[in-house]
């Protein structure tokens, strides 16, 4: 039986051709997404990198209708102390585990990501309370379950006034605030 397009038949060659073409652009695109998306993710982590991190908080932060927005940086402390103690592997299996936690617990609609080495970072929707707040529990549930202690320094603005390169410095500003009042503690940015 032969189909029709626009009252016309078609030939059942081509119509096949057609279908199979139809799926294979399917397939192609299926891929394709997959790709971008595997690409915009740490591998070790599977965390978005710097740049897909950058992307996605863009992304929340236009999205929003003025609310608060904040960067959270975190830092793992002595970690190289850590990989020369106990080797690069051990090294990464700890940046895995502390990237399943960030993960895990980051609020629906925050963006996490890899910073680089062994600094994360966390794109979080909520004002100063609610961003401090996801901070500490961070902190708490890294040393819990993963067993090494994180520095975190926290930025805040308004979504309509958030400049995000000027929020991260300023978070890593109390990250190192943090780490100089002797590690193992949240900071938020003056």
């Amino acid at each position: 039986m032969n189909k029709q397009i626009n009252n016309q038949a078609v030939d059942p060659i081509a119509t096949d051709m057609l279908d199979n073409l139809e799926g294979e652009i399917f397939r192609v695109m299926r891929t394709l997404q997959k790709l971008k998306l595997r690409v915009g993710k740490d591998d070790l982590t599977g965390l978005y990198r710097r740049d897909e991190f950058f992307a996605r908080l863009e992304q929340m932060i236009g999205g929003g209708q003025g609310a608060d927005v904040a960067v959270i940086m975190i830092d793992i402390d002595n970690f190289k102390k850590l990989n020369d103690r106990d080797g690069h592997i051990a090294g990464d299996h700890v940046l895995k585990r502390v990237a399943e936690v960030i993960a895990r617990c980051a609020k629906a609609g925050a963006t996490t990501g890899r910073y680089g080495g062994e600094e994360f970072i966390v794109g979080h929707c909520g004002n100063e309370t609610s961003a401090m707040a996801l901070a500490e529990a961070l902190r708490r549930q890294i040393e819990r379950e993963v067993n090494v202690t994180v520095s975190v320094g926290v930025a805040t603005a308004r979504q309509a006034n958030a400049e995000i390169r000027r929020m991260v410095g300023m978070a890593d500003q109390a990250l190192y605030q943090a780490k100089h009042l002797g590690k193992n503690r949240v900071a938020l940015a003056a």
